[in-house]
């Protein structure tokens, strides 16, 4: 320590290092990324805080042979500035917005949930592909369900498989996981004082209009509902929150108690596909099915779900339900698939080709945001070699969600905002709007002032017209 004091008191020794000392940082700062084996991950530790805030200058004359850099704009990964090592090459990927004016940078990546429309780089450089990660429901950016809004980017990611780099089997673990026998015998399902149907949602009053279904099909049938929605009987105590425990073994062996598990997803687009359809499969349970458009494309085989579309009302669902109760042999053709093994060759061949991993965080493991960030690197160096065939503009296809529409009739309320469903249906009408505003303000070359302004000159309307599909 009194080593130091010297050196502090020592103005002519410090003035001499100084400089010395930021000449090794920022040459740190390229030896470091330089070194990064091939398939390996760099991360900073706490301590190089100082080496994560520099900002790699541009050479004079922007070098092919230098790394591309990708700019994550809403940071979705711990790692603040690394060098990923993909198929075609090299890139720099940083959390570091003052990148954005860097020649080098050729992409910037954009998570849907976080994105805000108020806060892009702008003035868009229109030779910079903008990309977009976005696994999640549609209520948690309604501007990515409009033309205008999804086609300001170049790239995507989303549940579709129209996508430019899908992730329909985003929740599916593996295939091996569809096989597992039964927990629960047939005959010892729904038994006692168990419901026929099970329900366990903690996501109340979604786009989907799930909840109105379910109160509406309880009529005809027993349901126990465990979330938070419609809650009439509770879980074991460490499963009161059963996003904790999603895939957990005791929450299956509960699951596999029930000849029917309800899987409703909380917006309807094509593809989105979670756990709460893959999950009543791992357990040996027949689900009751309202989702993505195209979900008879991704079940193991032809006969082993129950479409709710394919019946007019809740009670002509809850009929058959009840028959294929009294009918075990009926009800076991549709756990058929456990033994025939699965017949779905899209399926096969979707997840067989997934080139990332699910949950899983081991040493050498993939995630989807591990793949997607070389897929966009991939791009942007054939971009820089001039490769690209045509420019890449998303479109509808690439995020293609569903108006909210109701599962079942209602009675009108006495002021709109009481009915969840014309709240979803006002946020989503107007978020297009928005977009048809900033778009226009965006090609035009508009700062950002200019785009905020074009974005919050659409108003919420006073009030939602009612339509005639919604009440009674």
């Amino acid at each position: 320590m009194r080593y130091f004091f010297k050196i502090k008191n020592n103005r002519k020794l410090l003035l001499f290092l100084l400089p010395s000392v930021l000449f090794f940082i920022y040459l740190s700062s390229y030896i470091g990324v330089g070194s990064i084996k091939e398939g390996e991950n760099f991360e900073f530790e706490p301590e190089d805080i100082v080496a994560q805030e520099i900002v790699i200058l541009p050479p004079e004359n922007k070098n092919e042979n230098d790394p591309p850099i990708l700019i994550w704009w809403t940071p979705f990964t711990p790692n603040k500035r690394i060098l990923r090592s993909c198929s075609a090459g090299q890139c720099l990927i940083t959390h570091s917005r003052a990148e954005i004016d860097n020649p080098r940078t050729e992409a910037v990546i954009f998570y849907g949930s976080s994105l805000k429309w108020t806060d892009l780089p702008l003035p868009r450089r229109t030779e910079v592909y903008w990309a977009l990660l976005h696994e999640e429901s549609p209520k948690n950016n309604w501007g990515l369900t409009s033309p205008e809004g999804i086609s300001l980017f170049n790239l995507t990611s989303t549940p579709s498989r129209n996508s430019s780099y899908p992730l329909v089997t985003q929740y599916l673990k593996g295939l091996k996981n569809l096989l597992r026998p039964l927990k629960t015998p047939i005959e010892e399902k729904s038994t006692g004082d168990k419901g026929l149907v099970m329900y366990l949602q903690l996501d109340c009053d979604p786009p989907s209009d799930r909840d109105s279904y379910v109160k509406e099909l309880m009529k005809y049938i027993k349901i126990d509902s465990y979330g938070q929605c419609l809650h009439n009987k509770d879980l074991p105590k460490g499963l009161r929150d059963p996003a904790t425990g999603a895939d957990s073994e005791e929450l299956l062996n509960i699951i596999s108690q029930y000849k029917f598990a309800i899987a409703i997803e909380n917006a309807i687009c094509n593809d989105y596909i979670t756990e709460k359809f893959w999950r009543p499969f791992y357990a040996g349970t027949v689900p009751i099915v309202k989702g993505s458009p195209t979900i008879r494309d991704w079940a193991p085989s032809n006969h082993s779900m129950i479409l709710i579309d394919d019946y007019p009302s809740p009670k002509e669902l809850a009929h058959y339900l009840h028959y294929l109760n009294e009918n075990d042999n009926k009800y076991a053709e549709y756990l058929e698939y456990k033994q025939a093994g699965i017949g779905n060759v899209k399926l096969i061949d979707a997840v067989e080709k997934r080139e990332w991993q699910i949950n899983d965080y081991t040493s050498g493991s993939i995630t989807h945001i591990d793949s997607f960030e070389c897929f966009v690197c991939n791009k942007a160096i054939e971009k820089r070699k001039g490769l690209e065939r045509q420019p890449l503009v998303a479109n509808s296809s690439h995020y293609n969600c569903q108006y909210p529409q109701p599962l079942v009739k209602r009675a009108k309320t006495d002021a709109w905002w009481k009915d969840m469903l014309l709240v979803w249906r006002q946020a989503m009408s107007t978020e297009r709007k928005r977009m048809v505003a900033i778009t226009k303000a965006i090609k035009e070359g508009k700062g950002q002032s200019e785009v905020e302004s074009a974005y919050n000159s659409v108003k919420l309307p006073d009030d939602v017209k009612y339509s005639d599909d919604l009440f009674q």
